[in-house]
């Protein structure tokens, strides 16, 4: 399988391990597969019952609200989590472990870690009932709507999505599952075609030497905005030209550096003071967030609570049509 096919993305390895005749669980030995993988397809992501990538929990294709990608080592040897990472020394650092939890990387939870690891969330959903092609649920196919909900409540929240879609008896994708696809997507495309935050302005209420608060605005992910090193509450304000309507909202820190903001909320100014619109947890690699249209000329971004100095990559504002599922 991991010879005659090319490059593979991701072997993933599904968490179920029922009893067998005997009325013994299936033992796997997971270090052998991980040295397996490695040598053979370097570049694939192992993912579910994996040191790369873990599920978030449900097969829903919604996340949790607050989703931390740095979560504590399952090893008490530092030295096998070279360089922070746990893809070293054939991944012993690794053992499969419940991750089901609402909360696997507060404050609390990592305290008295030894280690930590970074390991983002999949979230998987099939795009139909179940997860292989059946005629009699051709008409169960999600709708574009449903699937842009999914993509906010995934991707939107800091996770990696996993869309399942079967082929059908013919070999080929279903014309339904076409069709929704194609919805999604010009309906994602239509959304963010236009970021109107590119056009402000920018000062933050604490800035690094050299990384300056206008480096949120220009659609590169390598330049980013941080606070000074002792600082955990910062702000970040935006002036427009011209009063702009939107409702939709994308921030993204840079990970390079970490996961660091734990809490924020965004502010607008309706003419006689600041009043938030939106707020949230973790932003991660990106967070999206939906709201009621606002037209203002300025908004305000408020790290209220963050580990180290936060940090932010980019910000996008972005005003969706209304859908309906």
């Amino acid at each position: 399988m991991l010879t005659n096919y090319g490059d593979i993305a991701e072997v993933w390895f599904d968490g179920a391990c029922g009893e067998g005749s005997n009325g013994k669980k299936q033992v796997y030995d997971w270090q052998s597969y991980y040295k397996t993988i490695r040598k053979l397809q370097p570049n694939a992501v192992i993912a579910i019952m994996g040191p790369d990538v873990r599920w978030v929990g449900t097969e829903s294709g919604y996340g949790r609200k607050t989703e931390w990608s740095v979560l504590p080592g399952s090893s008490t040897n530092q030295s096998e989590i070279a360089d922070n990472s746990q893809q070293q020394k054939t991944d012993a650092a690794f053992i499969p472990r419940d991750l089901m939890n609402e909360d696997l990387g507060s404050r609390k939870k990592i305290f008295s870690a030894t280690s930590l690891i970074w390991y983002p969330a999949e979230i998987d959903v099939s795009i139909r009932n179940g997860w292989f092609y059946h005629a009699n649920d051709d008409e169960s196919v999600k709708s574009p709507e449903k699937l842009v909900d999914i993509y906010y409540n995934s991707v939107g929240l800091n996770g990696v999505l996993l869309l399942n879609i079967p082929p059908d008896k013919r070999g080929l994708i279903h014309e339904n599952e076409v069709k929704a696809l194609r919805g999604m997507k010009k309906i994602l495309d239509k959304t963010f075609s236009i970021n109107f935050a590119q056009s402000a302005s920018a000062k933050a209420s604490s800035t690094k030497k050299g990384l300056h608060a206008k480096n949120i605005l220009d659609d590169n992910l390598e330049t980013y905005w941080s606070a000074e090193e002792s600082v955990s509450q910062a702000s970040i304000e935006l002036a427009f030209e011209k009063e702009l309507k939107f409702n939709t909202a994308m921030l993204q820190e840079n990970i390079l550096v970490g996961q660091r903001i734990e809490k924020f909320h965004l502010e607008y100014w309706n003419g006689l003071g600041w009043k938030t619109f939106a707020e949230g947890t973790t932003v991660g690699y990106k967070h999206l967030l939906r709201f009621p249209t606002i037209t203002t000329d300025k908004i305000k971004i408020v790290i209220d609570e963050s580990r180290l100095n936060p940090t932010l990559a980019s910000l996008g504002l972005y005003f969706a049509l209304e859908t309906k599922e």
